[in-house]
């Protein structure tokens, strides 16, 4: 028998040895796929029509309280004692109280008057002065006064001048309640705003 049937012969012998070996070891499934079984629990899931969040986060819609009675300064005539750029009081009172519609006096010069004529004398009982409700138009204070006249001459101060707070998320207005005073003429008097250089308003609402 020549070298190369030796060595053809001892290879065969060598892996029919290495074949029954491997035939009579015990089958093991692997250890990552055991863990897995032994360890997971299917769970069904719960039907799901939209995102859910966490309650903490979520923000109670706020919804807008219109005041009893008509909004008589819509359309009216409204003048103010300066503006910036293209922003004049008539804004106030067109019923559009988001995007460029709103009036803002000029820069540092306060006090900013802004005065709406109603045309006759009502009596009236709430005023409600709204900025834009977009969330761009950020949370600000603003001071001001307010006053009333029925010649547009001699003006009457009624609500001293103080602090109100604008929140897009409150609806970015506030309203002030009256005893029914008659007037024809409403005045506010702007002389502070931590949101811009001076007076703002969207919309200037008069309720009878």
């Amino acid at each position: 028998m020549n070298k190369k049937r030796v060595i053809i012969l001892l290879l065969v012998v060598f892996n029919a040895v290495l074949l029954i070996y491997t035939l009579r070891l015990p089958k093991q499934e692997p250890k990552v796929r055991e863990t897995i079984e032994t360890h997971v629990t299917a769970v069904d899931a719960i039907d799901q029509t939209e995102a859910l969040e966490h309650p903490d986060f979520i923000k109670e819609e706020y919804v807008t309280t219109i005041p009893e009675g008509e909004n008589i300064a819509l359309g009216k005539k409204a003048t103010s004692n300066s503006f910036a750029q293209s922003y004049t009081a008539r804004k106030v009172t067109d019923g559009i109280a988001v995007g460029v519609s709103y009036w803002e006096g000029k820069p540092k010069s306060y006090p900013n008057i802004i005065t709406v004529d109603l045309e006759e004398v009502y009596s009236i009982h709430t005023i409600r002065v709204c900025l834009s409700p977009m969330s761009i138009w950020g949370k600000r204070t603003q001071d001001f006064s307010v006053s009333i006249s029925k010649d547009n001459e001699t003006f009457t101060e009624i609500v001293p001048s103080k602090q109100y707070t604008f929140d897009p998320d409150r609806g970015n207005e506030v309203q002030i309640k009256l005893e029914n005073i008659e007037t024809r003429y409403v005045q506010l008097t702007f002389t502070a705003n931590s949101g811009a250089a001076a007076g703002q308003i969207a919309e200037l609402e008069v309720y009878h």
